[in-house]
C-alpha cells in the first residue's frame, strides 16, 4: 500500500489541532543558532549565540537540533512560515560548519574528533550509553541524519539533502575499519536508529553504499534472538531497543529481506503479549522487565 502523502492531511479544529498549535509555538521559540553552537565549535567557527543549558550543555550536545530539524520540517511541509525560516537558518548553519570542517562530518558533541578518530583507528570501548568516553554520539548523529532526511522528506530540501550525503560518506569512512567484533562492540552502545536513518538516506538517495552501512547497524545479540521469536529482552534498556527494530521494519520494507521482517514481527507480538500494561506502557524506568510480571 502506498502512505497517504503528508500533504493530503489537515487537522480539523479540536484537541489535536491545539496540541500541535501548543508545540508549534514552542518550536517558533527555539533559537536555531544556539541549538547550532557546538557545531560551529566542532567546525573551528565562532559560534553566533550562547549553547542552550540541560542536556545541551552535555557530552548529549547537538541531539536537540536534530529533534528540531524534523519538527520544523514538518510544521514547514504544512504551510508554516516561521519553522520554514527556521530550518533554512539550521540547514544553511550545517552546511557552512560541514564545508569548514572539509571532512563531511558536522556533529554537536564535544571531543567529536577523538571519539571518532578513535574509531577510524578501530579503537572502540564501549558500554551500555558510553563510546570512547563520550554519552552515546551514534544516537546523537541520528537525530541529525533523520532530521536531515525529513527536511528533504516534507520540505524538498535539496540542501538538506546534500549534508546528510556528505555525513554518511564520512561515517562509511569511520568506520571502515572496524571488524565484525569491533563492530558488535561498538553497537552495545545506545546508537538510535541509524540503521533506519542510513535506510531513509538510502532510499532518498538511491545510493546502495547507504543501504550497505544501514545493514552493519545490525546488533546481533539483541536482534538475533528477535528473529527466532525467543523473548531475552528482560533487563534491557527499552529505548534503546525500540529504534533498532524500527529500522529492521525498514529495512525490509526497501529490501524485502525476511530476517528484519521476523525481527519487528517477534518484537512487536513479545512486547505487547509480555510487556505490556493496560496504559500503553512497557516498562519501568525504561527498562523491560520479566515477560508477564509486570507488578
Amino acid at each position: 500500500p502506498v502512505p497517504l502523502d503528508h500533504r493530503a492531511v489537515r487537522l480539523l479544529p479540536g484537541p489535536f489541532d491545539d496540541a500541535r498549535a501548543r508545540n508549534a509555538a514552542w518550536l517558533h521559540a527555539l533559537d536555531p543558532d544556539r541549538l547550532l553552537h557546538r557545531f560551529a565549535l566542532n567546525a573551528g567557527l565562532p559560534p553566533a549565540a550562547p549553547l542552550y543549558g540541560g542536556w545541551e550543555s552535555a557530552t548529549l550536545s547537538g541531539h536537540t537540533l536534530g529533534h528540531a530539524l524534523s519538527a520544523w520540517s514538518r510544521l514547514a511541509g504544512a504551510g508554516d512560515p516561521t519553522a520554514a525560516r527556521h530550518l533554512r537558518h539550521a540547514v544553511d548553519g550545517l552546511a557552512r560548519c560541514q564545508a569548514a570542517r572539509g571532512d563531511g562530518f558536522v556533529g554537536g558533541m564535544p571531543d567529536a574528533d577523538r571519539v571518532f578518530g578513535e574509531l577510524r583507528a578501530g579503537v572502540v570501548r564501549s558500554s551500555g550509553f558510553d563510546l570512547n568516553d563520550c554519552w552515546v554520539p551514534w544516537y546523537n548523529l541520528h537525530k541529525l541524519f533523520a532530521g536531515l532526511v525529513d527536511a528533504w522528506t516534507f520540505t524538498d530540501d535539496g540542501d538538506a539533502l546534500a549534508v546528510a550525503t556528505r555525513l554518511g560518506d564520512w561515517a562509511i569512512r569511520t568506520t571502515a575499519a572496524l571488524d565484525d567484533d569491533a563492530w558488535q562492540r561498538m553497537l552495545d552502545c545506545e546508537h538510535g536508529g541509524m540503521n533506519e536513518a542510513l535506510a531513509d538516506l538510502a532510499d532518498a538517495t538511491g545510493e546502495e553504499r547507504f543501504l550497505d552501512l544501514a545493514r552493519r547497524f545490525h546488533h546481533r545479540r539483541v536482534l538475533e534472538p528477535l528473529a527466532r521469536g525467543e523473548d531475552t529482552l528482560a533487563g534491557l534498556h527499552a529505548n534503546t531497543q525500540i529504534p533498532k527494530v524500527l529500522g529492521c521494519a525498514r529495512l525490509f520494507e526497501l529490501t524485502g529481506e525476511t530476517l528484519y521482517r521476523d525481527v519487528a514481527e517477534h518484537f512487536w507480538r513479545i512486547v505487547v503479549d509480555g510487556h505490556t500494561y493496560a496504559t500503553g506502557g512497557h516498562g519501568s524506568g525504561e527498562y523491560f522487565g520479566p515477560a508477564g510480571q509486570l507488578s
